[in-house]
């Protein structure tokens, strides 16, 4: 399967979760499942309707770049059936994993959420497809026994830590998370206690431990009529403080890392819940071809967006972050977020969770500006005048119960013309019409050999791929251009010169526009003769010397920070300048520096003793 339009490049990326059966094994008390864990599920449809969607989606020129199985309990399904999902999930990241590289994704191992029951039986298979592992166990121990029970309401502790020891084992990726609910905060003591035994006695790493909390969803009353007592979510003064005791518990310790970067990730801006739009990027799939917004969104028919054998892809999509606004849109928000300095962190959190409670900002508010607070590097607040930019476009976007009638301007504040969405004005359209242009962003003309491996250089405009070269005082460094450079754009290449310019990634702003660009550190230019001159040639490649260039600005080089090497000819940029002059569309899309690069860190050490003839070799 191709994509459909270009042949050979998406035009969206999605994530996409496939839930093979809504039924589950266990009977935990809080799930917000609820009675769906009990739904059977039709086994001759698993497989083909994941193909049957995986093919609908490429069709539609968009490219899942992460595939996941969730549930329900995804391996309660027949272990011949689960191996066929593997395999059709491998075949689509060996075919496609390139293009998800390509284009700046991860590309994730599969990936399984799974409550641990089966795992001794698929031990096997999960280790030949490599599979990444997400345990769900409750903590502390004994409350897993409490809550995770069977569908008979029998204990699955003895085999839920049969199956950890062996988890520890597993030679791939894995994790476990839990659900923190009322009760689970009066054992915080065993809760503690039970990390550092998983951890040390077990042996399996919990530095990639998550934490989530319960809360309260209409799916789970109707099964248990009210709230099962003891699984009430906790109040947000009540998550604060269970995370500053698990702070203050392993601070210092060999899970210190693992509590900053990982136990509470799902309440940072990387995960779904803070999404502006979820609807727009993640996507889960259950069985029958119905696609709703997540695991959590499956439980309500509201988080519906339709049937991959009824609807076209296309309509599905537009119809997931439509049904997100249209909700979002429903909801009352609380006016304090809109002078939060966090809001473009948050977004005011899940939707599904503020539909479900009734709450008018994130369930974790406060957990996450403690975490925001600790990490300030990572999360630095928001100044006011952003803060009421940012809230005053949410507010249009999202929230129309929150708008006062004062915040309504009558006058558009910018504008841009519909044009530029235009295929024959996009920036890779004007290149390609354009020979000049062309030879600008061509990334064939220009490379730099250092210690012996050649690094091409590459337009960061039109370029997804980068390299980053670690350099030093006494690394080799030869760059090299194609003979004819110098006559693109110049009658009279003898008044031409090769134009290269440093920069670090120390931000400064200047300009009418107050940008913040990256800081020029220095400029070269060598007249074509002269290049020529100092130069060996090899077939149709000018081999120049950098070395000296190099040394001589090592004191502008810092510890740590990445610097970028442009190089061009005086000709072709000033051809791009009178460009941006000349096409309004090709400014406004080539407003950074479009000319090949490429990227380096520089660690300073004692330069060796080298005689100025390896630098300028005699002429014979």
């Amino acid at each position: 399967m191709t994509f459909a339009n270009t042949q050979t490049e998406p035009g969206k990326f999605i994530h996409l979760l496939y839930a093979p059966t809504n039924f589950c094994n266990m009977g935990c008390k809080y799930c917000y499942l609820g009675t769906g864990t009990d739904e059977l599920t039709q086994k001759d449809k698993i497989v083909s309707t994941l193909k049957f969607t995986l093919s609908q989606f490429l069709k539609d020129n968009t490219l899942p770049f992460n595939l996941s199985f969730h549930g329900g309990e995804a391996t309660a399904i027949p272990k011949t059936i689960l191996r066929q999902l593997l395999q059709v999930a491998s075949e689509h990241y060996q075919k496609y994993g390139a293009t998800i590289k390509q284009f700046g994704y991860p590309l994730n191992p599969i990936h399984i959420k799974t409550n641990l029951y089966n795992f001794d039986q698929l031990y096997d298979l999960f280790t030949e497809y490599q599979v990444s592992v997400s345990a769900s166990v409750d903590l502390p121990l004994k409350l897993h026994e409490k809550y995770r029970t069977d569908k008979k309401g029998k204990s699955t502790l003895a085999k839920i830590t049969s199956n950890l020891k062996l988890l520890a084992e597993y030679p791939y990726h894995k994790k476990i998370s839990c659900v923190v609910t009322q009760e689970h905060l009066k054992y915080l003591d065993e809760f503690i206690a039970d990390i550092k035994f998983i951890h040390q006695d077990i042996g399996l790493d919990m530095t990639k431990f998550n934490v989530m909390f319960s809360f309260d969803s209409e799916k789970n009353t109707e099964k248990f009529s009210e709230q099962y007592p003891g699984t009430e979510m906790l109040t947000q003064e009540q998550q604060v403080f269970f995370y500053q005791t698990l702070k203050k518990a392993f601070k210092g310790s060999s899970l210190e890392l693992g509590f900053k970067e990982h136990w509470f990730k799902e309440f940072t801006p990387e995960f779904c819940c803070s999404a502006v739009n979820c609807g727009d990027k993640f996507f889960l799939l259950q069985s029958n071809g119905d696609v709703f917004a997540c695991p959590r969104g499956q439980s309500s028919r509201k988080f519906f967006y339709g049937n991959v054998f009824q609807e076209s892809v296309s309509s599905i999509q537009n119809n997931g972050w439509q049904t997100i606004e249209s909700i979002e849109n429903t909801l009352d928000a609380d006016e304090e977020c809109f002078s939060c300095h966090y809001i473009p962190y948050c977004n005011q959190g899940c939707v599904f969770v503020r539909e479900q409670t009734g709450l008018k900002k994130s369930y974790t508010c406060k957990l996450q500006k403690e975490i925001y607070k600790d990490n300030p590097e990572r999360y630095p607040a928001y100044s006011d005048d952003y803060v009421k930019n940012y809230a005053k476009e949410y507010k249009y976007r999202n929230n129309l119960k929150s708008f006062k009638a004062h915040e309504i301007e009558t006058l558009k504040t910018t504008n841009v013309t519909p044009e530029l969405e235009l295929e024959n004005n996009s920036l890779a359209a004007l290149v390609k019409e354009d020979s000049i242009l062309s030879s600008i962003y061509d990334d064939t003309l220009i490379s730099l050999e250092v210690d012996g491996v050649d690094f091409q250089l590459r337009s960061p405009v039109l370029s997804n791929i980068a390299d980053i070269i670690a350099m030093d005082s006494n690394s080799s460094a030869v760059l090299k251009v194609h003979h004819n450079i110098f006559d693109i754009n110049c009658k009279e290449p003898v008044t031409n010169t090769l134009h290269i310019m440093l920069l670090r990634n120390t931000m400064v702003s200047y300009g009418d526009e107050k940008r913040e660009k990256q800081e020029h550190i220095a400029d070269y230019s060598i007249y074509t003769n002269s290049l020529i001159s100092q130069s060996e040639k090899v077939e149709d490649f000018y081999h120049f010397d950098l070395r000296p260039f190099f040394s001589q600005h090592r004191g502008l080089f810092l510890d740590g920070v990445r610097n970028n090497l442009f190089v061009t000819t005086r000709k072709m940029r000033e051809y791009h300048y009178e460009k941006q002059k000349k096409n309004a569309f090709y400014h406004i899309q080539a407003i950074n520096l479009p000319f090949p690069y490429v990227e380096f860190y520089w660690k300073d050490v004692p330069v060796e003793l080298i005689d100025v003839k390896t630098f300028y070799p005699e002429k014979d």
